[in-house]
């Protein structure tokens, strides 16, 4: 029985023993050196540090071990802030080890929110194990109010975070004044680079109260255009705010933009085009004429673009055709020639487009010749209304094709719903 009691007796003291080796205590450790975004502080004569709302503070703690430890962590927090429940105003470490006469460097940071309180608080540095007693220390925080400090407080997109390409997105943008000092013409921007469209508007933003309130001012309404070429998905919205003449806040949002129908590639086009070749001398000006017809079954948008080498300027009549079901337009290509550009024959490409898909590329030769005439007027002016005769006589030809097949339709329709007895 003695024996017994005697083996239960060590095992008790071993426990002990190794509980108390195992626990983490002041004799464990010493604060090192900390800083707070690069500057020391002495944590041990109770220094205040001077800290401003909105600043986030990068500290660096160092554990001075003076025997191994083992599965701690550190952590850095400010209580007592309202709305901390909503605001994480804490950070901690992963587990780690240390071992004895080593020091060991941790880094951590915490926000300061812009609605921080003009007042003390404290930053708790906390080492801490799974089963022994807190150690910690602290530094005093005095939060001073920002000189110059605005915020983007809210962005309202109408109708919505989805829009229509072809339509306009309107912006409502708030901005918050959380500094001591009156922010004058501030600049606030509103784009999509991915579209190349941007709105900006000018603002007086009113100082903070005299009680620390913030104070929020309403921008004027802001306009994007959405290029009705938008191919669907989602795009980047970039709101940014200028003040201060160096200082910028940005925020960036997500919108989500839905291709507008009638650049869906869906349907045929038809081109015909007149006169393909042509003679003109230098210095004059060179008419083509390209005739789109939609023979698909919805309406259908073309852009259409025309380029040239160093020999012309190329300008179109119509850069963006609509055409309904069936429908037909002609536009004209007009080439300024050059005067210094040489003699021989020239190319100019025009591209047809629907969205993003090029649908037809047509080739426009012109043989420059040097000098000019009347005769050369003239006869430039016959081939091109013999062209457009041309072409009206191809567009006829389509339509009288696009009738029947349709006429042909109609009638299948009809004999399919037919009933004999």
């Amino acid at each position: 029985m003695r024996k017994l009691l005697s083996i239960m007796t060590l095992f008790v003291i071993s426990l002990l023993t190794v509980s108390m080796v195992s626990a983490l205590s002041e004799a464990d450790l010493d604060w090192g050196t900390v800083k707070v975004n690069g500057d020391e502080v002495n944590v041990k004569n109770g220094e205040v540090l001077a800290v401003e709302e909105g600043q986030t503070l990068n500290i660096k703690v160092g554990l001075e071990a003076k025997n191994d430890l083992k599965d701690i962590e550190v952590d850095a927090k400010i209580s007592g802030y309202e709305y901390s429940d909503y605001e994480n105003l804490q950070d901690s470490t992963h587990l780690f080890d240390v071992k004895a006469s080593t020091t060991k460097y941790v880094n951590l940071e915490v926000a300061l929110p812009n609605k921080l309180d003009k007042d003390e608080y404290w930053l708790r540095l906390r080492v801490l194990d799974k089963n022994s007693p807190v150690l910690e220390t602290t530094i005093k925080l005095a939060v001073e109010p920002t000189r110059h400090g605005l915020d983007i407080a809210d962005v309202v997109f109408s109708p919505g975070n989805t829009v229509k390409a072809g339509r306009s997105l309107l912006t409502t943008v708030l901005v918050e004044n959380y500094g001591d000092k009156n922010e004058n013409d501030v600049k606030v921007s509103v784009s999509v680079p991915e579209l190349g469209v941007k709105a900006t508007e000018f603002v007086d933003v009113v100082k903070i109260t005299d009680d620390h309130n913030i104070e929020k001012e309403d921008v004027p309404e802001m306009f994007l255009p959405i290029p009705a070429t938008a191919a669907s998905g989602e795009y980047e919205v970039v709101v940014s705010v200028e003040y201060d003449n160096y200082e910028t806040v940005t925020k960036t949002y997500k919108l989500n933009v839905l291709e507008d129908e009638r650049f869906q590639n869906t349907g045929k086009l038809v081109l015909a085009a007149g006169p393909e070749t042509q003679s003109v001398a230098t210095g004059k000006t060179a008419t083509y004429a390209l005739a789109l017809t939609n023979a698909g079954a919805v309406s259908k948008a073309y852009l259409l673009e025309a380029a040239t080498g160093g020999w012309g300027t190329v300008s179109l009549s119509e850069s963006l055709v609509v055409l309904e079901p069936g429908k037909n337009q002609v536009v004209y290509i007009d080439i300024a020639v050059a005067d210094d550009a040489t003699v021989g024959e020239h190319l100019a490409t025009l591209t047809v487009k629907s969205g993003n898909e090029v649908l037809d590329t047509v080739v426009l030769k012109a043989n420059v010749v040097e000098g000019s005439s009347n005769n050369d007027n003239l006869s430039l002016r016959s081939g091109l209304e013999i062209a457009l005769i041309v072409l009206v006589v191809l567009l006829v030809i389509v339509g009288l094709i696009i009738g029947f097949s349709r006429l042909k339709k109609d009638d299948d329709n009809e004999e399919e719903d037919q009933t004999y007895y």
